[in-house]
This record gives structure tokens, C-alpha cells and sequence, in this order.
């Protein structure tokens, strides 16, 4: 019997085919479980792996503005560290701290409650940190260790990034994150289906455990994944909590031909899992990149994206808010246009920054409302789907430098103040000081903070000064006034203060600010001036003023006590002579002189002084006869009468005139007493000085008379009262006349004339002659002027007074007149006693040089009367010397002749014309004219005749 193996073959093969099918089924099946295992693990790893760079990323790379800020600010402080970091911290609460670490120890770190044994950390003595530190300032680069058992307790991860400034490098800034908030945050622990591990390269190529989500053995062919960081790589790794699907049976895989179409099914549910992995991958990135977006966007610091050329390709909205742009508008700018500086230094900075790791600039930025802000940026390069971007932060610090500048500003004041400048506390602690309360006080800053201003006190003031200072501090918020304080030295001094209160938002005060110059200089110049105001500089007696104040005290305790006082009014005889001839310095030394010899003779109670010029006072009270005052007179006159020996040797003789009144005899008030008592002097003066005269009624009424006249005379002036007498001069050699003098009278409509003996002298005490010499001059120069266009040939001469030789009134006078009138200035002449140049010799001097340069003529009148002095003649521009009446007068006497030829003889050698006045009679004529004399004038000739008469008898004889 034949067997039939087809069968069999064929059940073989098929059985073998059915097993392969099933095996391969089977293998298939659980490699496609297994695959399966892995996509699912895959997935779920880059979903951690998304959650954990996301995690990092936005808590680290705030390290970068805080990086930069510091690098701006190497030396800012903790609290203003805490300020930057607070704004920045807000969100974030995987951060447990963000320190700094200057020269690698934490000097700066916020928040600080619950870090302080952070505070102080080196990290060169720490192991564990060291490293990381050190790798961070090698590779410039942000490095991230851990997980850290932290110093403050808790386990933590660190980011490290370092901070240069400029080439230096100032240290690291290390954000500390939360290791348990951090895997927390990532989803590391949450997942129990996985088996997950992270782990880190090291530098030798072996690999650290960061976290591993349960304790074991290590996992077997696990998912890895790359944890991309800014320096360094992560790997994390995952298998299932159960693991692998192994190779197994599947008996159903056995009925292979009916599972061929779920074999194909399975192929294409297959490829659809493949493609819904790859899609749910995308997803998981690109909720990553939304999540960054959303950081980007939503942030409150400025952020720009830019490209090589300066476009901007990206802003967040802070930036479009910022700079007053829409962000689609602003997107579509170049960073020329916003940078205030040119094309060329914009692009280069630009270049620059896409060449360093990071760069910062301090720019100039102009917002759309055309304002311009000082900004800080803060640029990294950056690549975004293989192309180069600048990803630059903006910090607008035009506050902070205001800020600073008047920080500065302050800070030079405070320094560089001529004035002491103090600060306290509200409790009265010093806390500043400038150089100047230093070099003011004595005490350096060192000595005095923390002290109290009462340090300084002097003890002056009592405590009711300083109670009242603090109420109007309190009341107003200012006080100012003077102060006495006390050096460290221990010497007292004035002060000028000025303290303000500051206070805060709530009205609570927080400092006192006190403004303070020494015045010692000042005081002590008011001393001074309150000394000169009062007292005499040269003899040191009391002054006008002074002795005022002593005299209505005098007289209103005399009149209180019923008793008497007697003033005395001196004045010096002769004493022009000595300060015109030697000198002021002379004079000055005779004043003193003069005050030593008073002051010898008086009692401790009586009281002298200086009136000004060579006039004293002297003030005698409760004296009980006249007798006494009698006495007291005539040995003042007696002393002064004595010789003065100055220091240049030279011995001088003066008087003393002296005038008094009492008490209430013939005052009833000090006013008075002391205007009679000038009136008493001026009564012993016309007696010849060196005497004494007591105050009678009937000085009164010559005083009185003088005033009158006075007053009058101004009236006189300008209802054109007075009048000129002309007396002609003749040339006896040639017989012609030669010119006049004018010579004034007063038409009084009560006394009738008046010649210049009745009021001149009057005039020149009360300074009234100005308005008589205007007068002389307007009428001398009309008349000068109308013979001049009538062709005759004569001058006109007139007297002037020692008090307009005092200034030059008289010089602006003569010249207006004859740019006026137009007359020869040579025909007009002046006429000075020797006694009016003495007075005033420099003076005069100086006002006839004036007047002889302008072509104006000067005579000395009554020469041989006075005191006839060479040197003066030598020294004045003078052209005629006029012989004294009493000389012509007595020609006929040897003694009286011999002086009228001296004077001939000495007007000859300085070359100036002679005039002989008061000629009488011929025989004088010819004595005259035998002496050489030929110019003369007298009533021999013809008196004084008005001016009408003057005319109508003489200028037919003076035609050119």
C-alpha cells in the first residue's frame, strides 16, 4: 500500500509553515508588544524630558539680567540686590534663592529669611561647589550642579553663571532651585508606570545619577533621551515599572491563516502608531516652544530679536509698550532707527555682539513720542532654525542715572561746602558729617558719628533756647538763627545755623539736617564797625554820635537831679597852617598830641571828644561854680598853648579856642547846649584865639543874624539883589587902563548896600558863598564877552573864597561859562587871599592848575599880608601878585618901601606881573613907578563905580 506523503509533506509544510507563521506571528507580535513598550515610554520620556528643560530653562536663565545687572552695578548693595531680584522672582517659587557670590563668597542673596547661613559661604572651601564654580569662570558659560545638600538644609540644584566687568572678573551668580519642587514640577516622580532615571556626563566620561525614581538595580536597555543644557548634557532614561515584554507564545498566532488579516491590520494599526507618535513628539515640542513664547510675550522686560542687518524680526509686548510702537509695527523696524547713534556705530555694535557670548551696551533710544531714554542692553547670540539672531534685553536706566548724577551732584556739594553740614538721626544720633563741620568743629567724622549734636554746646544758652528751637522745628520744619558752640579744642564760637527736619510719605520724622557757618570774622568785623561807628579811629575818643548819646544822658539826669552841666567846644588855633604845610601825617600826630594834654587835665568823669577836623568837645558835670569852669579853661588854654614837639623834630605852636554853654542857664536841652557852646567858640575865636568865652544872649542874636543873612542871600541871588562895582587897573607907564576888578555889593531892600565885609564871611561859614561865586561867574563872563565883541581890551577880575577851592564846582563852572559866552579865557581873572590857598593848599592847587591850563589868570590878593611863603609861590600856577594897601600906603617909610621892592623883586624872579593897590595919592604913583611898579590901582584913580558908569567913563580909552 502506497502511502501518501504529500499529505503529510504538505500538512508538514504547511504545519511547518503554519508553526514559522505562528512563530513569526509570534516574534512579530511581541516584538511589535515590545515596541509598543517602547514608543509608549518614548513619548511619555520626551514629555519629562520637555517638562524638565521648560523647568530649567525659565528658572535659569534669569540668571542673565541679574548677571548683567550686577556687572553694571559691581558694588551695589544687599537691599538694592533684593530690589532687582524681587521684581524677577515673583513667579517663580521652583527658585529657593538667587545669590552672588563676590570674589566666591556670598556677600548678596534674596530672598534673605531662611538663606542666612548662605550668607558668608566661600565656595573655595567647599568641595562640592568648587568645581562647578571654577568650571563656570573657565568656560564663561552658565553651568548647573547638583542635586547639593544645601548649607540651610533641603537638597538643591545650582545654576552658575559668571559675571566679569570688563576684564575682571567679579564673581558668579547662582540661582538655587528646589531639587524635590524642580522633579516635582517635571513630573519625574509622578509617573509609577516608569522606572525613571537622570543622570549627568562628567568630565572623565563616566555618568552621575541626578534622580532615579526607585531604588534597585539599574535599569535594563532603557529609553535615553538628551537634556539639552546651556553648559553640559543630561541624559534621562526610562523603562516600564514591570519591564520589558519578553518573546513569548501567542496561541492564537497558531491559527495563522485566519489571522491574516489582522496581521495586516496589525501592520497598518502599526504604522498608524508610528505616525501618531511622531505627531503627539511634534505637539510635546511645540508646546514647548508656546510655553517659551508665552514666557517671551508675557514678560515685563523689554525683549528684542534681531537679525545681522539690525531688523527687528521679534519683540514682546513690554518692548511695543515701551517704545510707543504697535509690536507689528515695531517688527517691521531697523535698530537704526531707534538707536540715537550713527548707522556705522549701530551696525558695528551690532557685529560685536554676534561675536561674544554675551554683550552690553549703554545706548540712547528714541520712543515714538520722540522722547530719548538711556537703556542698558543685554544681547546674546542666539540660533533659531539655523539661522544667527541677537536676542537682546532692553533696561531703561535714564532714572537710575539721573539718580546717580544727582547723587553726585549732592555728594560734591556735601564734600566741597565752605559750610559745616550735619546729619542725625531721629533720635538726635549723628550719622554724616562733611569736611568742613571737621575743619570748622575740630572733630573728625570717626570722632563724631553716633554721637550727639550736644557734644558741641557751649553752655550759653539756657534750656529754654533750645525748647524753643524744637518747637518751631516741630511747628515749622526750619529753624535759623545764631548759636555759640564749643570746638574740641574747647573754644566758644558763633555760629550761623540753619537745621530742617526730613520726614517720610507718613510724616514721621527720619532726619535732622543742620547748615551751620562759623561768623567769628563777622562778629568780631561787627565789633569793629560798631567801634568806628562810635569812637574816633585816630585818637580814640568818642565820635559826633557817641558824644551825642553821652550829652542827652548828661542833660537828662541833670534835669532829673535838678543839678547843672557845662559843655566845652574846642578848636584848634592855626592847626590848617601845620596840616596844610607839613603834611596830613604831621597833623594826624599833632591830633593825638592834642588829645594826650586834654586828657592829662580832665577828671575820670568828665568826657572828651572829637567833633571831626581839629574840634572837640569836652563834657563837665555836677560842677558848682562858674569858677571851676573858668579854671578848667584857662589851663586847657594855657596847655595847648605850650610847644608840640612831632616825631620829625618839628616844633609847632597852637592855640585852642574854646567856647561854653551850661546847663540849664543857657540851654534847656542838649540840642542847644551844644550849639551855643560852638557859638561861644566862634565869639573867642574873633577875639584872636588861644582864649576862652562864655555863651551871652547876645551871641545868640548874632547867630541868629548870621542866619538870616544866609537865608537871605539865597533869596539875594535869585531875585538878582546884588550887584557889580567895578574898580579899574591902570598901566601908569603907558597911561592907559588895563582892566577891572569886579567887586560885589548887596541892593538890600531893608539895609541898603551891603559891601562884602557885611555877609561874606557869613556866606562862606554856611556854605551859602556857591550860590554868590555862580552868580560872580555868569555876570563876569557876560561882561567879558560884550567887551570882547565891542573890541575893547581889558580883563575882568574877581575875588573867589577858600571854599571854592575846596573842589572843582569852581573848574566846571569857569569852563561851561566860557564854552558858553566864547571870551579869551585870558581876560578873566581870579583873585585868592594866601590865607584861602593855605587852608586848602593841595586842593587849591590842583583847582588852579586846572584853571591856569584852561587860559584862565590868577593873582594873589593882598600879597604881604599873610603868609607870603617861597614855596608856595613856586609850587602854584600864579601870574600876578597885588601889594597889600597897608605896604603902598606907608611907601614912604624906609621899612615899608624896602618890603614893597622885595615883593617887586620877587614877582620879577618868578616872572609875574605886580599890582599895587589902595594908591591915594601921586606921590605914591611916582613912588611906585621909581620902584618899578607900573600897574596900579586905588582912589586915586577911581573908587568902586557901577558897572554902567564903569563903561560909559573907561572903554572909549581901551579900543584895539
Amino acid at each position: 500500500m502506497i502511502i501518501k506523503t504529500f499529505p503529510l509533506r504538505a500538512f508538514a509544510i504547511i504545519s511547518l509553515l503554519a508553526v514559522a507563521l505562528s512563530l513569526l506571528a509570534d516574534f512579530l507580535a511581541s516584538k511589535w508588544e515590545r515596541e509598543q513598550q517602547i514608543n509608549d515610554v518614548t513619548q511619555r520620556l520626551a514629555s519629562l524630558r520637555a517638562n524638565l528643560e521648560f523647568e530649567l530653562y525659565t528658572n535659569v536663565e534669569l540668571m542673565r539680567g541679574v548677571s548683567a545687572y550686577v556687572a553694571l552695578n559691581p558694588n551695589l548693595s544687599q537691599k538694592e540686590f533684593s530690589q532687582f531680584v524681587s521684581g524677577l522672582l515673583a513667579q517663580r517659587n521652583s527658585i529657593i534663592n538667587i545669590g552672588g557670590a563676590r570674589d566666591f563668597v556670598v556677600r548678596m542673596i534674596y530672598p534673605v529669611e531662611g538663606n542666612q547661613k548662605a550668607l558668608g559661604i566661600d565656595y573655595r572651601d567647599i568641595p562640592a561647589q568648587r568645581e562647578s564654580v571654577f568650571k563656570a569662570i573657565a568656560v564663561r558659560k552658565t553651568i548647573l550642579d547638583g542635586p547639593v545638600e544645601l548649607v540651610q538644609g533641603g537638597v538643591g540644584l545650582i545654576a552658575r553663571l559668571p559675571v566679569f566687568v570688563g576684564d575682571e572678573t567679579w564673581g558668579v551668580i547662582s540661582v538655587v532651585l528646589d531639587y524635590e519642587k524642580v522633579i516635582e514640577g517635571a513630573g519625574l516622580s509622578k509617573d509609577a508606570s516608569l522606572n525613571v532615571v537622570l543622570n549627568k556626563s562628567t568630565d572623565n566620561g563616566n555618568t552621575t545619577a541626578i534622580f532615579a525614581s526607585s531604588a534597585g538595580a539599574g535599569l535594563v536597555e532603557p529609553v535615553s533621551l538628551p537634556v539639552k543644557l546651556p553648559y553640559g548634557e543630561w541624559f534621562i532614561e526610562a523603562e516600564p515599572a514591570d519591564g520589558w515584554t519578553g518573546t513569548h507564545f501567542h496561541p492564537i498566532f497558531w491559527f495563522i491563516a485566519t489571522l491574516l488579516t489582522l496581521i495586516a491590520f496589525y501592520v497598518a494599526q502599526l504604522r498608524q502608531n508610528n505616525r501618531s507618535l511622531h505627531l503627539q513628539s511634534f505637539q510635546a515640542l511645540r508646546r514647548s516652544e508656546e510655553k517659551f513664547r508665552q514666557f517671551f510675550s508675557s514678560h515685563a522686560v523689554v525683549m528684542l530679536i534681531l537679525d545681522e542687518q539690525g531688523n527687528i524680526i521679534d519683540a514682546n509686548e513690554a518692548a511695543g509698550k515701551y517704545y510707543g510702537y504697535p509690536v507689528s509695527e515695531l517688527v517691521c523696524m531697523r535698530m537704526q532707527q531707534i538707536d540715537q547713534s550713527d548707522d556705522d556705530t549701530v551696525k558695528g555694535n551690532i557685529q560685536r555682539a554676534f561675536m561674544r557670548a554675551s554683550s552690553r551696551f549703554v545706548r540712547k533710544h528714541q520712543l515714538a513720542d520722540g522722547s530719548v531714554r538711556h537703556i542698558e542692553a543685554f544681547s546674546t547670540p542666539v540660533e533659531i532654525a539655523e539661522r544667527p539672531f541677537l536676542f537682546t534685553l532692553i533696561i531703561d536706566i535714564t532714572e537710575r542715572l539721573e539718580y546717580q548724577a544727582r547723587w553726585e551732584l549732592s555728594q560734591h556739594v556735601f564734600n566741597h561746602s565752605l559750610e559745616g553740614i550735619m546729619v542725625t538721626d531721629a533720635h538726635q544720633h549723628i550719622v554724616s558729617v562733611n569736611p568742613a563741620f571737621s575743619a570748622i568743629t575740630g572733630y573728625s567724622e570717626q570722632e563724631i558719628i553716633g554721637q550727639k549734636p550736644s557734644i558741641l554746646s557751649s553752655g550759653i544758652h539756657p534750656p529754654a533756647f533750645f525748647k524753643k528751637m524744637f518747637q518751631e522745628l516741630n511747628a515749622e520744619g526750619f529753624w535759623r538763627g545764631e548759636i555759640w558752640n564749643k570746638r574740641k579744642s574747647g573754644t566758644v564760637f558763633p555760629e550761623l545755623l540753619s537745621i530742617s527736619v526730613v520726614k517720610d510719605n507718613d510724616e514721621q520724622i527720619n532726619y535732622f539736617v543742620a547748615v551751620f557757618s562759623d561768623i567769628t570774622h563777622i562778629k568780631q568785623s561787627e565789633e569793629k564797625l560798631e567801634r568806628l561807628a562810635h569812637y574816633d579811629s585816630l585818637t580814640g575818643l568818642p565820635n559826633r554820635v557817641q558824644f551825642k548819646l553821652h550829652l542827652h544822658h548828661a542833660v537828662c539826669r541833670a534835669e532829673r537831679n535838678k543839678s547843672s552841666c557845662a559843655l566845652l567846644f574846642l578848636d584848634l588855633d592855626r592847626f590848617k597852617v601845620v596840616n596844610d604845610s607839613l603834611g596830613h601825617i604831621a597833623g594826624d600826630e599833632l591830633l593825638i598830641k592834642v588829645t594826650e594834654r586834654l586828657t592829662s587835665r580832665l577828671r575820670h568823669s568828665d568826657i572828651l571828644a572829637r567833633m571831626g577836623g581839629d574840634e572837640f568837645v569836652l563834657l563837665i558835670e555836677d560842677y558848682r561854680e562858674q569858677s571851676e569852669l573858668v579854671t578848667l579853661a584857662s589851663n586847657l588854654t594855657q596847655e595847648l598853648s605850650k610847644p608840640f614837639y612831632l616825631s620829625d623834630e618839628h616844633e609847632v605852636n597852637v592855640g585852642v579856642s574854646i567856647g561854653i554853654a551850661r546847663f540849664p542857664q543857657d540851654a534847656n536841652n542838649a540840642d542847644d547846649l551844644l550849639v551855643r557852646a560852638d557859638a561861644a567858640m566862634y565869639r573867642s575865636k574873633k577875639t584872636g584865639g588861644a582864649n576862652f568865652a562864655f555863651y551871652t544872649q547876645d551871641i545868640l542874636v548874632e547867630a541868629n543874624n548870621r542866619l538870616t543873612i544866609a537865608a537871605e542871600l539865597k533869596r539875594a541871588v535869585a531875585e538878582n539883589e546884588l550887584e557889580l562895582f567895578l574898580q579899574p587897573q591902570f598901566d601908569i607907564k603907558h597911561q592907559r587902563i588895563i582892566g577891572a576888578e569886579a567887586l560885589l555889593r548887596w541892593n538890600h531892600p531893608v539895609k541898603g548896600f551891603l559891601t562884602p565885609a557885611d555877609f561874606i564871611q557869613i556866606a562862606e561859614q554856611t556854605r551859602s558863598i556857591r550860590y554868590v561865586t555862580k552868580w560872580l561867574v555868569k555876570e563876569v563872563f557876560s561882561i567879558v564877552e560884550r567887551w570882547q565883541s565891542q573890541g575893547h581890551d581889558l580883563f575882568l577880575s574877581f575875588n573867589v573864597s577858600a571854599l571854592d577851592l575846596s573842589d572843582f564846582e569852581l573848574v566846571d563852572a569857569m569852563n561851561a561859562a566860557a564854552r558858553q559866552h566864547k571870551v579869551d579865557a585870558s581876560r578873566v581873572e581870579l583873585e585868592i587871599v594866601e590865607s584861602a590857598i593855605i587852608e586848602n593848599f593841595q586842593s587849591a592847587r590842583n583847582i588852579l592848575q586846572s584853571l591856569r591850563e584852561a587860559g584862565f589868570s590868577v593873582a594873589i590878593d593882598d600879597f604881604g599880608t599873610g603868609y607870603s611863603s617861597l614855596a608856595y609861590l613856586d609850587k602854584l600856577p600864579i601870574d600876578k601878585l597885588k601889594i597889600d594897601r597897608e605896604f603902598t600906603g606907608k611907601l614912604n617909610t624906609d621899612t615899608q618901601g624896602a618890603v614893597v621892592k622885595s615883593i617887586i623883586d620877587l614877582a620879577a624872579n618868578f616872572g609875574m606881573r605886580v599890582v599895587a593897590e589902595g594908591v591915594e595919592t601921586q606921590m605914591q604913583e611916582a613912588q611906585l613907578q621909581q620902584l618899578g611898579c607900573t600897574w596900579v590901582q586905588g582912589y586915586y584913580y577911581s573908587k568902586p563905580i557901577p558897572l554902567a558908569q564903569f563903561e560909559s567913563k573907561y572903554l572909549q580909552h581901551s579900543r584895539v
